[in-house]
């Protein structure tokens, strides 16, 4: 199994097949700040657009499947007109550019499925590719358990990290990358992916519980800093960064 870190996404590629990853997009966030009368300076909409164009042009516009990890809409009780006619853009413009589009229900996707069935398209709780289980992270499934499967890779968590230069600091979206082990479970690999939404860095696990189905020892955690022009950098475990 091939990995990357690309930009926000992650790319898995194996015999020939690849699979690109896109974290927490929370599609409607500006139209409910503005419903309640905040104003969003930017336009979050574009920026996912122009952050995900940047991504697929870097592996060639094109890969075989695309997997959404949840909370693809900000709400949670109800869908605003904004949030329906982002999510059907956004989706209809993401499945040009792949063979097979899997949505998994997310923690905020309760009434979505009324968008996704205009779309054709059933969300599912969990998908297995080969031997990588994706699950949105707030909820456990034995299916994950499986022998089979080496890897999980999660999102819902929003992981971010503050770094810190004499008294500057400055938070910055990153991949957490370890391992699990359950008593009486196989080991597994995780990966927790980060929000693909523009707007907000995410939590620092350091700072507070990213409310994970499982107990994670995140602080022995790799880190893969996703910079402003989203290169990705390797920061070491969590709990050597100073903080």
């Amino acid at each position: 199994m091939k990995i990357d870190y690309i930009g926000k996404c992650l790319l898995l590629e194996e015999n020939g097949e690849r699979t690109l990853v896109i974290g927490d997009l929370h599609l409607g966030y500006e139209g409910a700040m503005r419903a309640s009368g905040v104003m969003i300076p930017v336009k979050l909409y574009d920026k996912c657009v122009s952050d995900f164009d940047l991504i697929i042009s870097g592996v060639g516009g094109f890969v075989e499947n695309i997997i959404m990890l949840g909370d693809i809409k900000h709400e949670f009780g109800f869908i605003l007109q904004d949030e329906w006619n982002l999510i059907v853009k956004f989706i209809e413009y993401v499945r040009t550019r792949c063979s097979k589009l899997v949505i998994i229900e997310g923690n905020h996707d309760v009434v979505l499925f009324p968008v996704l069935n205009k779309l054709g398209i059933v969300a599912v709780d969990f998908f297995i590719w080969n031997s990588v289980a994706f699950a949105h992270g707030d909820k456990k499934f034995d299916e994950l358990y499986s022998d089979n499967v080496n890897y999980w890779v999660l999102g819902h968590g929003h992981p971010a990290v503050t770094l810190y230069e004499g008294v500057k600091k400055e938070k910055y979206k990153c991949f957490l990358v370890g391992v699990y082990k359950e008593t009486g479970k196989k080991k597994k690999e995780v990966i927790i992916v980060p929000s693909f939404f523009p707007l907000i860095e995410g939590t620092d696990a350091r700072e507070f519980d990213l409310r994970f189905a499982w107990e994670f020892d995140l602080m022995n955690f790799e880190v893969k800093v996703v910079s402003s022009n989203l290169k990705v950098l390797d920061f070491g475990k969590l709990r050597k960064i100073k903080y």
